[in-house]
């Protein structure tokens, strides 16, 4: 099955969060429950390795970033958690912290970017359902609604159609400002999903990895994304989202319903 993690695309994350312990009192704490090797590192550190930084957005005490090198599977994923686990006990998250999470795109031509565009569009009304309210809208600076957010889908579409791809690469509506971050694809062949709150929660990291993977996924696969005239982004509902990605099989039966359950608890 396509949502099964070992047959996804390769993945990183960063977490942000605040402590009461150093980075290097952190890095070897992980290392003694997890025997990984987490390094400390500069804020303009970019290794491929577990590594623990300063992240100057992040506000309170010993404010830090975990930061993954690039990832792939189930075993990755299962020490991920094991590492977050390790975070969890001697951290916490504050309103000033978020998750990113990278998939790969290395390669991806134009068609299927503007597909994962319109994706990201016709659905950025269900996904901010399921984020805290400080996340949602344009509420937090560090990730905007990434295009139109609930304007005409189809005028959205028809931009996202007949503008040049490079263009929109550069749009400041995927930039590092947004929730959806294409300027990575220059540098890394990546796309960033910069939407989700701080957390330091294993479950909520695991299917937030999840749910990006498959959105990705499903968007470049579709044939079209589909817009009716008069179609807002609030015409699909977080219901419609999941349907579409578990019917497809793109994420499992578990994460539909972690997403269902949160996006009630939400609102």
């Amino acid at each position: 099955m396509i949502s099964n993690l070992d047959n996804m695309r390769r993945f990183g994350v960063e977490l942000e969060f605040v402590s009461n312990v150093t980075m290097q009192q952190m890095a070897d704490l992980i290392f003694e429950h997890t025997q990984q090797r987490v390094y400390v590192a500069s804020y303009s550190d970019k290794s491929d390795r577990w590594r623990l930084k300063p992240d100057c957005s992040v506000r309170g005490r010993n404010g830090m970033e975990l930061v993954t090198p690039v990832l792939h599977g189930l075993d990755d994923m299962e020490l991920l958690k094991k590492i977050v686990n390790v975070c969890n006990e001697y951290g916490e998250v504050n309103r000033s912290c978020g998750m990113h999470v990278h998939v790969d795109i290395t390669g991806a031509e134009a068609t299927p970017l503007r597909k994962l565009m319109q994706y990201f569009a016709k659905y950025e009304h269900a996904i901010n359902s399921v984020l805290a309210p400080s996340r949602r809208g344009d509420n937090n600076g560090y990730c905007q609604n990434s295009y139109s957010g609930y304007e005409d889908l189809w005028n959205t579409f028809d931009d996202l159609l007949n503008r040049d791809v490079s263009s929109l690469l550069r749009d400041r509506h995927f930039s590092a400002r947004g929730k959806w971050n294409f300027q990575n694809y220059w540098r890394q062949g990546s796309v960033e999903n910069r939407a989700h709150q701080g957390t330091l929660d294993a479950e909520k990291v695991e299917n937030w990895v999840r749910l990006t993977q498959g959105i990705v996924a499903r968007a470049f696969e579709m044939r079209g994304c589909g817009a009716h005239r008069g179609d807002t982004t609030s015409t699909y509902t977080v219901k419609h989202l999941l349907n579409d990605l578990c019917g497809k099989g793109f994420i499992t039966k578990t994460t539909k319903k972690f997403y269902t359950k949160r996006e009630k608890e939400l609102n």
